[in-house]
């Protein structure tokens, strides 16, 4: 039986989970982000060259990648991360909100028995892998429209061993990743006006802070995927953050994913962990 095994979001990924965009599409408006793509809706072709490219830079750096069967009735299968998060006790999946993706986490759990992946469910609420980031001891949590209290709870009985960090969410931002991320033991990128008083200032108690503004939260610029030595993976539209990390020491591989991210989601959401060495 496999283990997986991630004691935050910036030590060097080893294996992930990932899946094809080859049956994404707009079906159901989910986010506000497709509200503005819903016409012209996803270029599958484009997308798939796409998450192609970025599948070849994590094998070039050592990620071992496996791969989820596309399913035509799963449109937002693209999306990964949202089934659940990897943490120092291992695979733990979720129960998504919204009915189009319900069928995703049979599909995770179906490929995670065949290919002798251990995990524990969720038996409360609602809970996405976007709301959930991880920094030993610590466990920042979005209170978001798809992350219910009674999930948290249960969470929050599971890891007695850590401080859970709720964050409230207003509904327009979809999960806590889309304005917060973790890039380095002390490192966070942010989006301000999305969080309350309260929530920065215990982000900027642990890290020195990269805030982005409103334009480059649309284009997720927190949204990044750290791999490890400090490399982050991020859009080349997103040239002042991209710089700005680089200022601070980071090496940053720009990859395009302009067709994905009309659904709503960028390198953290088309990724899932399952198993991240702590040291960085």
């Amino acid at each position: 039986m496999q283990h997986g095994f991630a004691e935050n979001e910036y030590g060097r990924l080893t294996e992930v989970l990932m899946c094809s965009p080859e049956q994404m599409k707009i079906v159901e408006v989910i986010n506000d982000t497709q509200k503005r793509y819903k016409m012209k809706n996803i270029n599958q072709e484009k997308a798939a060259a796409q998450h192609q490219e970025l599948r070849t830079v994590l094998e070039n750096h050592g990620v071992r990648v496996h791969l989820l069967h596309p399913k035509e009735n799963m449109p937002e299968q693209v999306f990964t991360r949202d089934l659940g998060f990897t943490s120092s006790k291992g695979i733990l999946i979720g129960n998504m909100k919204e009915k189009i993706r319900e069928p995703e986490t049979a599909s995770v759990k179906q490929w995670l028995d065949a290919n002798s992946w251990s995990y524990k469910e969720m038996e409360k609420g609602a809970m996405e892998g976007g709301d959930i980031i991880v920094d030993d001891p610590l466990l920042f949590a979005g209170e978001s429209s798809r992350t219910t209290p009674d999930a948290l709870d249960e969470l929050e009985s599971w890891f007695p061993e850590k401080k859970l960090v709720r964050i409230p969410l207003k509904k327009h931002y979809l999960h806590l990743d889309c304005v917060f991320n973790i890039l380095s033991p002390g490192t966070a990128v942010i989006y301000e006006p999305a969080l309350t008083d309260e929530a920065l200032r215990h982000i900027r108690m642990h890290y020195r802070t990269i805030s982005i503004g409103k334009d480059e939260q649309f284009h997720l610029a927190a949204n990044v995927l750290g791999i490890g030595a400090h490399t982050v993976i991020a859009l080349p539209k997103n040239k002042r953050v991209n710089d700005h990390l680089k200022q601070w020491g980071f090496h940053v591989i720009e990859v395009d994913l302009s067709e994905i991210i009309k659904s709503g989601g960028a390198f953290r959401c088309v990724t899932f962990p399952l198993k991240r060495m702590t040291e960085i």
